[in-house]
């Protein structure tokens, strides 16, 4: 009969409990960390989709007024969606005479901005 030494039992219930206890101080930082990673990304991503709705609201409006815009640059601020924005407007000349450029500029949160172009046509005279 072959007696077994302690080297080839393997680990004991409390060198298991041990090390888990290690392993588990070690990996809850990393997943709190990737956690809050995961979160601050998705409020981000609402926050860039709120932004872009806005600037498109913006530019159809522009789009649908009587009065065409006029060179240079615009801000203001807005409710949207429980949210303050800010929002900048900048439209420039093309090379075509009847058409503008606008360039709108949503910004959020501390850091945040969204930014779009779009073309605003000289409405005809009736």
């Amino acid at each position: 009969m072959k007696i077994l030494t302690r080297k080839t039992q393997g680990l004991s219930l409390l060198e298991l409990l041990i090390a888990l206890a290690i392993f588990s101080i070690f990996i809850t930082p990393v997943l709190t960390g990737l956690y809050s990673s995961s979160v601050q990304s998705v409020l981000n991503s609402k926050d860039k989709t709120l932004a872009s709705y806005i600037a498109q609201n913006h530019l159809a409006e522009l789009q649908l007024e009587e009065q065409w815009p006029s060179t240079g640059t615009k801000q203001g601020e807005l409710e949207f969606a429980n949210q303050s924005w800010r929002w900048q407007q900048k439209v420039v000349d093309t090379t075509d005479e009847n058409l503008r450029r606008v360039i709108v500029t949503i910004e959020y949160g501390k850091d945040g901005a969204f930014t779009m172009t779009g073309f605003v046509g000289k409405k005809e005279s009736k």
